[in-house]
């Protein structure tokens, strides 16, 4: 596995999460420039993003995927199966989901920041892991 810049999700995931992406639609909430969305493809029915860097987002839109210039606080989630997050605002993002009803699986990507550690102990939650890497792991869990 390559070493990857801060903040990539490592295409690997993507196999690790298969069978729960398999013919769904998945949002990449902070979808960057679109790198881990190619990786979820592979498996998703359709993937669509959200990123609130106008820049980024644009080089998403060019690998031809649908995404919202948009901070995920700003407005409900689009519409999907599966949100897929990596971020510092993950437990934010959450919370207003489940706050506005949104259905759907929630997978949180690599090692979760304390308050959100909290959380994730508190509800049910099923922990993946890279075999290449042990400390990449995921958080699985549905509202």
């Amino acid at each position: 596995m390559k070493k990857l810049p801060e903040g990539q999700t490592p295409p690997e995931v993507a196999e690790l999460i298969k069978d729960i992406i398999q013919d769904k639609v998945v949002c990449d909430v902070g979808c960057g420039g679109g790198s881990f969305m190619v990786a979820l493809k592979k498996y998703a029915r359709k993937v669509v993003g959200i990123e609130e860097n106008e820049d980024w987002a644009n080089i998403a839109v060019e690998k031809g995927f649908d995404i919202w210039v948009e901070n995920a606080f700003s407005f409900p989630l689009p519409q999907a199966d599966v949100y897929y997050l990596w971020s510092k605002d993950s437990l934010g993002i959450y919370l207003t989901a489940k706050w506005e009803g949104t259905k759907g699986i929630f997978i949180f990507g690599k090692t979760a920041r304390p308050p959100l550690k909290k959380l994730l102990e508190s509800i049910p939650v099923e922990v993946r892991s890279l075999k290449e890497d042990p400390e990449w792991k995921v958080y699985i869990t549905k509202l």
